[in-house]
């Protein structure tokens, strides 16, 4: 059996993954200083691979059609869930890297297969393509019946599947055939953390500072949440709105948008909050959320993908159906309308955020790691 000193991995990425895959590379190396990691961006390799990438386009084109030639959106979409992709990247990583050098893979996300022969493979993802991401295959077509073979192959492989959220588990074991077993929701840590010690005062919460911070904002809620605050405004007419990371064209008093901004101004801003809401229509899983919760937030939010999961119904805040904009602006009015009760939420917030963590997800990670398990396994629970 390999002992601890002795383990070398190989971390599997493909992009930044929202700034995810740096931050599970240095958990790792943090709560492992012993083990020896490589990391190989396919992504990376993949673009300096001209071959492979005029074969992967043929072959998008035969698996999909002329149609994925109408936007540059809709090609990246199908490349990446095309069965030419999967093969040519699972394939360079069989190609370059040698299992005997290996003690296990690693990957994150599930569009590739990193999987050597005779070693354990676990993967770490947010999602799987039946999960129903319904705007996305509205607008680009569901993946191909190849394609979630591929897929399915990833995690038949894999020794042990980490997901984010129990939704996505469930349905490895429920759609996939997935052995219970072999198959963790673990969560997902914060990327922005508090700069200073979190204020929980009732002061604070009497500010009513209303925060959104996303990209797309479609998909994200924003107009919903626009809406909601107009209604809001009626009853709470002090409340305000900051918008951060995009920059829509909201013409409406006491909104504020500032567009993309430094992570260490996004927590100035956490830091000044009264509370976060983010609407989603569609969310796999919201690290956005846990990093809330980091602020003592108390989180306003939709109840699709594993945002129900995370945010505990009027114990560390609130969700509505995701589109009802009436409904979104009461919850707001239940945070808000009394700061003590502003309080009660932040702090159940920011108390259980401490389970959600990159040091966290790493030891529970780690802890299936061949050898003698690293940490008690009783205390890697998430209480979901």
């Amino acid at each position: 059996m390999v002992g601890p000193a002795r383990l070398r991995g190989l971390l599997v990425i493909r992009g930044s993954f929202s700034h995810i895959n740096a931050q599970i590379e240095a958990a790792l190396r943090r709560v492992r200083p012993e083990m020896e990691l490589d990391v190989i961006d396919v992504g990376k390799e993949f673009k300096e691979d001209m071959l492979s990438q005029l074969r992967c386009l043929v072959g998008v084109q035969r698996e999909y059609g002329l149609s994925s030639w109408s936007s540059k959106d809709m090609l990246r979409y199908r490349l990446a869930r095309s069965q030419t992709y999967y093969e040519a990247v699972s394939g360079m990583v069989r190609d370059r890297f040698d299992p005997a050098d290996y003690d296990f893979t690693l990957q994150t996300q599930s569009l590739f297969n990193a999987a050597l022969p005779g070693i354990p493979n676990f993967v770490y993802t947010d999602h799987v393509a039946r999960a129903g991401m319904s705007s996305l295959q509205g607008q680009f077509g569901a993946p191909s019946d190849g394609w979630f073979g591929c897929e399915s192959e990833i995690y038949t492989q894999a020794d042990h599947v980490f997901t984010f959220g129990p939704k996505i588990r469930r349905m490895l074991i429920e759609q996939y055939g997935l052995a219970p077993d072999r198959a963790s929701a673990i969560g997902a840590g914060a990327s922005v953390m508090p700069s200073h010690p979190v204020e929980l005062s009732t002061e604070r919460f009497a500010r009513r500072r209303i925060l959104f911070v996303g990209v797309d904002w479609e998909r994200k809620g924003g107009p919903e949440l626009v809406e909601a605050f107009k209604l809001l405004n009626e009853r709470l007419p002090d409340a305000t709105l900051t918008i951060i990371g995009c920059s829509p064209d909201v013409q409406v008093e006491g909104v504020e948008v500032l567009g993309r901004l430094p992570l260490e101004q996004v927590a100035d801003h956490f830091h000044a909050a009264s509370c976060f809401c983010m609407p989603s229509r569609l969310e796999p899983f919201g690290v956005v959320f846990v990093e809330a919760m980091q602020f003592g937030l108390p989180v306003v939010s939709t109840d699709v993908g594993d945002i129900g999961s995370i945010v505990v119904e009027n114990e560390t805040g609130h969700v509505v159906p995701a589109g009802d904009a009436t409904a979104l602006s009461e919850a707001l009015v239940q945070t808000l309308e009394t700061p003590e009760n502003a309080l009660r939420l932040g702090a159940a917030a920011k108390h259980r955020a401490v389970q959600f963590t990159w040091d966290a997800v790493a030891r529970r990670i780690a802890s299936h790691f061949p050898g003698e398990p690293a940490f008690p396994q009783a205390e890697l629970e998430v209480a979901w």
